[in-house]
């Protein structure tokens, strides 16, 4: 087996198993929520050095747009700690409404490395091995609205996903769902899925944690975007 994220070689003395999504999605739920969650094989650099310091940053994202959902209670009470805690809540908490509520920033690089990990690991899920290094990850997420040119892009390569492709979930649909698809090309110009992924100039993944976070991840191969 291979790591999920750099693809080197592991045995099951070095495989720092790795969650996808992170586990801190979950652990404010009741046991019924947290069934069939997803390990894929990480290296001890990736599992704990690559992402763990920013892994909590989704989560509280998650915990900061909690508008009543009892269930997210605990998870925004964990979120509030995690950011004041930090040395830089002062510059990350704006005071609006004459004191009456609060804006929290968070770092759009950040999050957006998170979505990177969780399509890799899915990824490898699904097709049994890394990504490959041909292939560049572009994220169009939250962040992205006033973005004319990525919206449209957005709504077309979200069009082609959502297509006679239901939902997979992790753990329960509420929390973490998505599809994933190759982009196969067929004769009549169009784009197909398939699993033979050696033929695919891309790959498009659309993820929603807790309804709160829709992000949409494409892959296009350096080929495919040299011929454009």
């Amino acid at each position: 087996m291979n790591c999920y994220n750099c693809g080197i070689e592991l045995t099951d003395e070095t495989n720092h198993v790795e969650h996808i999504p992170a586990k801190n999605l979950f652990s404010t739920y009741p046991p019924e929520y947290k069934v069939n969650l997803l390990t894929v094989p990480a290296c001890y650099d990736c599992n704990i050095g690559l992402y763990s310091k920013i892994d909590q940053e989704i989560r509280d994202a998650i915990g900061v747009l909690n508008e009543n959902d009892d269930l997210k209670n605990e998870m925004t009470a964990k979120a509030v700690r995690s950011i004041m805690r930090r040395s830089n809540w002062k510059e990350r908490v704006f005071s609006i409404d004459e004191g009456k509520s609060f804006e929290v920033s968070f770092s759009y690089n950040d999050i957006e490395k998170l979505h990177i990990k969780n399509f890799k690991g899915l990824f490898y899920a699904k097709y049994g091995q890394q990504i490959s290094d041909e292939y560049q990850i572009k994220i169009i997420a939250e962040g992205d609205e006033e973005n004319e040119k990525l919206q449209k892009v957005n709504g077309y390569f979200r069009e082609f996903i959502d297509f006679e492709t239901d939902w997979s979930h992790i753990g329960h649909p509420t929390v973490f769902k998505y599809k994933l698809k190759a982009m196969i090309p067929g004769e009549d110009d169009m784009f197909y899925d398939g699993e033979n992924i050696e033929d695919a100039i891309g790959f498009l993944c659309t993820m929603e944690y807790h309804g709160a976070l829709k992000p949409l991840v494409i892959a296009q191969s350096n080929e495919f975007i040299n011929k454009k």
